[in-house]
């Protein structure tokens, strides 16, 4: 039970990180170069988390310095996405696509890769937490404007990339090769801070009029508790990762992401949520217990 707790528990702070992306968007706008600052400040942020929760020694192996970089390459592909759909939409349909993503794909990867046993309850399951993506384009299906269709494609883009984030960390873990979990998570951020924080440099010599407005407390913050808030989350729901099946772990994990999110939006926000977003949850939610049967 203590690794179901955990996990649990990681779904409330991977809930309270969304938040912190949106108001860091609010802060420091939707550039790229903005968000390669973000990248670069969150990340550091979870590189040093895990240093010291590896008693500041780490290991080396090339088997996980790949699969840290493609993990790091991904995430970096997901905040751009992230980022651009927030300034278009709301945060509770980016984060539905976000948490969907993670669980679908990687459930696909769980029973293809892993050879997971397959269960009819889990199918049904995976179809109504994909219908439940269909939910706020039929109820904006009179809004023909660019952006939102710009919006719905960086949708599909976080679905597909945190999907395939989670899978492929999943594969290192269980794969029994390679440095531990702990050591495997510090080069993964290690990976994302070092690529987008050259980016970022690059960035800043051709545009640094807009790099010094970057550099404001509020951004830092924000930056700094996304990454304070996403690194223990993932430390708590991959310590056990070996153990729970994928078919388990990512549903258990991002339905309360889901659920969490909407609520601490919600309060944050002070706002009600609105029917296509009650009727997506409610169909979501169905989907995802029944991962558990």
């Amino acid at each position: 039970m203590l690794e179901y707790s955990l996990i649990i528990l990681s779904t409330v702070l991977f809930g309270g990180q969304f938040i912190a992306l949106n108001a860091y968007q609010g802060k420091n706008g939707k550039s790229y170069q903005s968000i390669l600052f973000f990248c670069a400040v969150f990340s550091l942020t979870g590189a040093l988390v895990f240093l010291s929760l590896n008693g500041f020694q780490l290991g080396f192996s090339w088997y996980t310095l790949l699969y840290a970089g493609i993990a790091g390459v991904i995430q970096i592909a997901l905040q751009i996405a992230g980022i651009k759909a927030l300034a278009l939409g709301r945060v509770e349909v980016y984060t539905l696509f976000n948490v969907a993503g993670d669980m679908s794909v990687a459930y696909l990867f769980g029973v293809t890769y892993f050879q997971e046993e397959v269960k009819a309850a889990h199918i049904i399951g995976l179809v109504l937490v994909l219908l439940a993506l269909f939910v706020p384009i039929i109820f904006d299906r009179k809004n023909n404007q660019k952006s939102r269709l710009i919006f719905w494609f960086l949708c599909a883009g976080v679905f597909l990339a945190n999907g395939f984030f989670g899978s492929v960390n999943k594969i290192h873990i269980v794969s029994g090769e390679g440095l531990s979990i702990k050591k495997y998570m510090f080069y993964m951020y290690a990976w994302i801070a070092v690529l987008s924080s050259l980016s970022f440099l690059v960035m800043s010599f051709l545009k640094k009029d807009e790099t010094k407005l970057l550099l404001n407390r509020w951004g830092l913050l924000f930056a700094f508790l996304y990454g304070l808030v996403n690194s223990v989350g993932m430390f708590l729901q991959y310590s056990y990762a070996d153990k729970v099946p994928a078919s388990i772990l990512f549903p258990l994990s991002n339905g309360g992401a889901m659920v969490f999110g909407l609520i601490i939006g919600c309060i944050a926000y002070r706002k009600k949520p609105t029917l296509p977003d009650i009727i997506q949850i409610v169909i979501a939610i169905l989907g995802m217990v029944l991962f558990l049967i």
